[in-house]
């Protein structure tokens, strides 16, 4: 009786070990699976990361834009060396002597001409 006991322990210790590495072998492969999704996914980002970058600096080309400031910026005009000041031209925190009332350059004013265009079309 004893020996029946001894081997039945045995038994269902051997098959609690093969049901947990069964366990443990389809959690690796879960794992595996994951991992590989999530590099398969950086992959597509990084290609999109790459495609977005490759349209920036397609969209930031100097003579475009400077067309583009041309056609949709027709009064816009280049910045004088008057507008610029030295820091030693500036008034002190609390002068009271030395504060701006007005701004030295007025703000630009927005004239729609009779056909505007944005973007080469007519509005």
């Amino acid at each position: 009786m004893m020996k029946i006991s001894f081997i039945a322990v045995w038994l269902l210790l051997a098959a609690g070990a093969v049901a947990a590495m069964f366990h443990i072998t389809f959690e690796v492969e879960k794992l595996e699976a994951r991992l590989h999704d999530t590099n398969r996914q950086i992959v597509r980002e990084l290609e999109t990361i790459h495609v977005l970058q490759a349209e920036w600096s397609y969209l930031n080309r100097p003579q475009r834009l400077q067309s583009l400031s041309r056609e949709l910026l027709p009064n816009l005009l280049p910045v004088a060396s008057t507008q610029f000041i030295t820091f030693a031209h500036l008034p002190k925190r609390g002068e009271v002597g030395g504060a701006i009332d007005a701004p030295a350059v007025a703000p630009a004013r927005y004239s729609p001409a009779a056909n505007s265009t944005v973007g080469g079309r007519v509005q």
